[in-house]
């Protein structure tokens, strides 16, 4: 079961780099490799990546905040019910 939640963890990554990417090529015109490499350092800083990418999915993917909250955030948020979730049913036992 963890192997998944690594797996789903680079795919969003993968998505979130993306993101981040675009917004740098849209933004500076930048060349995709360094745009690359300048999100590759961007991507993972908590706060900082998470709000660069969400901005880039908005302005150069053309998406609502509404979904580029849900790129974000929407895995946490189904993380966090499946928890909630299996806590409920564990209790019941």
């Amino acid at each position: 079961m963890q192997i998944i939640g690594y797996i789903g963890y680079i795919i969003l990554g993968l998505f979130q780099l993306a993101a981040i990417m675009a917004g740098f090529e849209d933004w500076l015109g930048l060349h995709w490799i360094i745009a690359a490499l300048l999100s590759l350092f961007i991507t993972y800083i908590p706060l900082v990546g998470t709000v660069v990418g969400m901005f880039g999915a908005v302005t150069a993917w053309h998406w609502s905040w509404l979904q580029a909250g849900s790129l974000f955030f929407g895995p946490f948020v189904l993380i966090l019910i499946i928890v909630i979730v299996s806590n409920a049913l564990e209790s019941r036992r």
